[in-house]
C-alpha cells in the first residue's frame, strides 16, 4: 500500500505537473513554478493525510521512537537535524536577498512547504511505515531512499538524459533521502523532518538568485558547507551501520525467545 501511494504520488507530481506547465503558457517564471506546485500538490498533500487518518496510520506515520528515546540511546543521529540546520543557516547568510521581492519570496516558501510536507508525507511517512510493518530498518531506509532517488530522475530518464548522470542523479538523490530518513528516527516526529525538507529546498532555490536555480550549478559552496555535505555522507554510511546492526539484534532476540518458548 506504501509502494503504491509512493509511485501515485511521484506520477501525479511529475506528470500532471509537467502537463500543466507544457499545455499552459505562462508569462514569466513565477507563474511557471506555481503552476507546476499549487494544482498538483494541495490535492496530493491532502488526500495523503486524508489515507493515513483514514486507514487508522496516524500514530506510525507521524510518529516513532526519538533515536533518544529507545535503547541504546543514539544521540549521534542528532546530527542529522543539526547539520541540516546549520547548512541552511549558512546558505541564507550569502543569499542574494536584493534579487528576490516578497511577493515571489511568498510563492517560493510556499511552494517548498508543500514540497517538504508531501514528500515525506510519501515517502518518510506512508511508505516507511508500510514497510517497516513488515521489513527490518535496514530495507526500509534502502527502500525509501532509493524511492526518492529514482523519483527524483524520473524527469532525466524521460528528457533521454545518459544512463551515467541518471545513476549518479539518483545515488545522490538517495543521500539526501537517507539523510531526511535520519532526521525523522533522530527526532522522532515527522513534521520536523517536514520542516528541514521545506527548509533546505527554500535556501537552495533562494541562494541561487535564479527561480528556476538553473544557476545554482554555478554555486561556489562555502567551505562550511563541503564539510558540512561531508560529514552527512559520513553519517549516511553510520546509519546504514546502525540499521544493519539493530536489525541483527532484533533477529537474536526473536530466536532466543522462540528458543525459550
Amino acid at each position: 500500500m506504501g509502494l503504491v501511494a509512493a509511485i501515485v504520488y511521484v506520477a501525479l507530481a511529475g506528470g500532471v505537473a509537467e502537463l500543466l506547465t507544457e499545455g499552459i503558457s505562462t508569462e514569466d517564471d513565477v507563474a511557471e513554478l506555481s503552476l507546476g506546485h499549487f494544482p498538483v500538490l494541495i490535492p496530493l498533500v491532502a488526500a495523503g493525510v486524508w489515507f493515513v487518518w483514514r486507514a487508522g496510520w496516524t500514530k506510525h506515520v507521524w510518529r516513532t521512537p526519538a533515536a533518544f528515546e529507545t535503547q541504546p540511546r543514539r544521540w549521534w543521529m542528532l546530527a542529522f537535524p543539526a547539520l541540516l540546520l546549520i547548512q541552511s543557516i549558512v546558505l541564507l547568510a550569502g543569499t542574494p536577498w536584493g534579487a528576490w521581492s516578497a511577493a515571489v519570496l511568498v510563492v517560493i516558501v510556499l511552494v517548498n512547504i508543500l514540497v517538504g510536507v508531501g514528500e515525506e508525507l510519501y515517502f518518510r511517512g506512508v511508505l516507511r511505515a508500510s514497510l517497516r510493518a513488515h521489513h527490518g530498518e535496514t530495507v526500509t531506509l534502502l527502500v525509501t531512499s532509493l524511492m526518492f532517488g529514482a523519483a527524483h530522475a524520473l524527469g532525466s530518464v524521460l528528457a533521454g538524459t545518459g544512463a551515467g548522470f541518471v545513476a549518479f542523479q539518483v545515488v545522490v538523490t538517495a543521500t539526501s533521502g537517507a539523510v531526511f530518513y535520519g532526521v525523522f528516527r533522530a527526532t522522532g516526529r515527522l513534521w520536523i523532518a517536514m520542516g528541514l525538507h521545506a527548509l533546505n529546498d527554500f535556501t537552495l532555490r533562494v541562494s541561487s538568485g535564479d527561480l528556476t536555480s538553473r544557476s545554482a550549478d554555478n554555486l561556489d559552496p562555502s567551505p562550511i558547507n563541503v564539510v558540512v555535505q561531508a560529514l552527512l555522507w559520513v553519517l549516511v554510511l553510520v546509519l546504514l551501520t546502525s540499521c544493519i546492526r539493530q536489525d541483527t539484534a532484533e533477529r537474536r532476540e526473536k530466536r532466543a525467545a522462540s528458543t525459550e518458548v
